[in-house]
């Protein structure tokens, strides 16, 4: 917590210098800017989200950003009686602890593989950071959250043209072929034709059209898009896939 934490805290619990209630005010006041502040950040990292699109948006980053607030806000308001009524020490973090492990759980429920594209990463890391952005609210710590915020709403707008730029150097090529129809070879040979490196590979045998057939997904090294076009164009004369496609998205 910074200093200028620590002075808006101890403004709030003097009942903004007065002590006129023995701080009861300045803390419902306090706990109230805390799940404003909450809303507030949350709102601007789910705003982006919702305008893109993305299955997670405004409302599911609030809601998990407010929780985490609210946990927080628990934790260390929640159980001062009990303490006197028991005679019992307790850590504020430990409910903290347990956040995040629920929150990466419905992370993990965003990202979504569909063939050559895994897409939800992002979103999951962004319902992450929005969890830890309301801990840092429900805990007082405006000046961390009000950082991370920016740098979070930062990294969303002024990178994504630069992701969608290195992206499209790194393509992904899906290929679907039958299942008694080795082309591994091949490919590499028309590869190596056009000077593409193979970064890696994977294939799965799959159901395609009631038929078995093999899905292989190659991920090329840096290319330019006119090579890549060039290479799967051949591909598809050479091989005759029964599918192919590019995929610049990861």
């Amino acid at each position: 917590m910074t200093n200028i934490d620590e002075i808006i805290i101890r403004w709030f619990n003097t009942d903004f210098g007065t002590g006129f209630s023995n701080g009861l005010v300045g803390n419902i006041v306090l706990i109230i800017l805390c799940l404003l502040a909450t809303v507030l950040f949350a709102g601007l990292i789910g705003f982006e989200r919702e305008y893109y699109g993305h299955a997670a948006g405004l409302r599911t980053h609030l809601l998990i950003a407010l929780g985490s607030c609210l946990v927080m806000i628990i934790s260390i308001y929640g159980f001062s009686y009990w303490d006197d009524v028991v005679h019992t020490t307790r850590d504020p973090a430990r409910l903290a602890a347990q956040i995040i492990p629920g929150i990466g759980f419905l992370g993990a429920g965003t990202i979504v593989k569909n063939g050559v594209s895994v897409r939800g990463l992002t979103t999951a890391t962004t319902l992450w950071v929005s969890m830890a952005i309301g801990v840092a609210c429900g805990t007082g710590c405006f000046v961390i959250a009000t950082i991370a915020t920016v740098i979070c709403l930062a990294v969303l707008i002024f990178l994504r043209k630069f992701e969608v730029f290195a992206s499209r150097k790194n393509p992904i090529v899906l290929l679907v072929v039958p299942s008694d129809s080795p082309v591994m070879k091949d490919i590499l040979l028309i590869a190596n034709r056009y000077g593409i490196a193979i970064r890696d590979s994977s294939s799965e045998l799959i159901t395609y059209q009631d038929h078995s057939a093999i899905r292989t997904v190659l991920h090329l090294a840096y290319a330019s898009s006119s090579t890549v076009s060039a290479f799967a164009d051949e591909l598809r004369m050479s091989i005759k896939p029964l599918d192919l496609r590019v995929s610049t998205e990861f």
